[in-house]
């Protein structure tokens, strides 16, 4: 019998509901931030679980981004695994913010496109808030946006899953709406997440690449390289971004307003609330 298959007869204790909760850059499940009021008091029939990972950002710590991402999306699979083997029956929901967002979003796309040992049809929803990998294709919540996360999209999308997938990015959030022409940001992006690259992601780490040098030799051929990573323009950058990380807009999400009195961190609740 193959993951998630049906089953005549649920074992006891199986919950309807199994919710991943996958938090940011250095959370953990004892300091689960903006995720713990997502996912606090979802019924009965919702089971939580916080997916635990080094999830850290840096060289000088235990893993860099790409490592650290990579063991996020493998623990996500593992633990959505082991429950329905015991639960066919049971349907799964993600969560995350930030690199959490991140591994909850590739994680989520390997199952849509047929990547993963789980049917995409066990997929119940899938939240993403300030998904460094945001794509103009995914189904917003909130005001629209421009501009595109600063990983870049993912290559296959989220296939089957894309009907319950969900994103939601503040508009001055440069993680998941950074402008086109700040390609050193987008560089920075792209970097982290190949940092310890994972060969199934190749394509995806080529098809990056290739866009932000397109678009450079599009604006003004190889000259045009040589400007975007000059000095100046590096230090215009680094000067945005640091206002950016002044101003607490990647933290805002909890009062961050997606539609008429309805906060991020309130439709992400009442979405995972009424998957039961």
């Amino acid at each position: 019998m193959g993951v998630g298959a049906p089953s005549s007869a649920a074992p006891a204790g199986c919950p309807e509901l199994y919710v991943l909760a996958i938090p940011g850059t250095w959370a953990n499940g004892q300091n689960p931030g903006i995720l713990g009021d997502i996912t606090a008091g979802l019924g009965a029939e919702t089971r939580v679980q916080y997916v635990g990972y080094d999830a850290t950002a840096f060289p000088w710590e235990k893993a860099v981004y790409g490592k650290s991402k990579a063991q996020a999306v493998a623990n996500t699979t593992g633990l959505a695994r082991t429950m329905l083997r015991r639960c066919p029956g049971t349907r799964i929901a993600v969560v995350g913010y930030s690199q959490g967002a991140d591994a909850a979003g590739d994680f989520a796309s390997e199952v849509g496109t047929g990547r993963a040992a789980i049917r995409p049809g066990q997929i119940a929803g899938v939240v993403l808030l300030s998904d460094p990998r945001r794509s103009q294709r995914d189904n917003l919540v909130g005001p629209p946006l421009r501009w595109e996360g600063s990983g870049g999209p993912r290559l296959d999308g989220m296939g089957w899953v894309l009907p319950r997938a969900f994103t939601i990015c503040e508009p001055s959030d440069l993680y998941c709406n950074v402008p086109q022409d700040y390609f050193i940001t987008r560089i920075v992006g792209y970097l982290a997440e190949t940092s310890d690259p994972t060969p199934s992601q190749i394509g995806q780490y080529q098809a990056e690449a290739g866009a932000i040098i397109s678009e450079l030799l599009t604006l003004g051929g190889p000259g045009k390289i040589v400007e975007e990573l000059s000095n100046a323009r590096a230090r215009e950058q680094i000067i945005s971004f640091n206002r950016f990380l002044q101003s607490g807009a990647h933290a805002n999400y909890a009062t961050f307003a997606v539609q008429p009195g309805v906060t991020a961190v309130g439709w992400a609740h009442r979405f995972l609330a009424g998957l039961a």
